[in-house]
């Protein structure tokens, strides 16, 4: 699975997709996935207190649509939740963010071992 949500419309017409009561997602070890959604679709998640993206080494960007969601949500990212981050208002950077600080400290433990 590459992604949960797919863009099953021919359309290029704009959507929003509602979650009204979800507090928490899970997304655990799932080697292929690289986002929740990449069409354009507008995620309202006004009750989502924590997002867990853990096992899913590709992951790098919740979606490539918008997510509307409370101020603060807690992200943990990594291959065992080591990464913890509030998400203030912004899914996208922080993934992006987290991904990025993953592979940089994987690249610095290959570079330390190797030097």
């Amino acid at each position: 699975m590459t992604e949960v949500v797919i863009n099953d419309k021919d359309g290029v017409e704009k959507e929003e997709i509602l979650f009204s009561k979800l507090k928490t997602l899970e997304l655990f070890d799932l080697d292929s996935l690289t986002s929740f959604c990449s069409a354009n679709y507008t995620f309202k998640l006004p009750s989502l207190q924590n997002l867990w993206v853990i096992g899913c080494p590709k992951m790098k960007i919740f979606t490539t649509g918008e997510s509307i969601t409370p101020l603060r949500v807690n992200v943990c990212y990594g291959e065992t939740a080591d990464q913890r981050r509030w998400a203030n208002n912004d899914l996208n950077t922080t993934i992006q963010q987290l991904h990025a600080e993953k592979l940089l400290a994987v690249s610095s433990s290959y570079s330390t071992q190797y030097d």
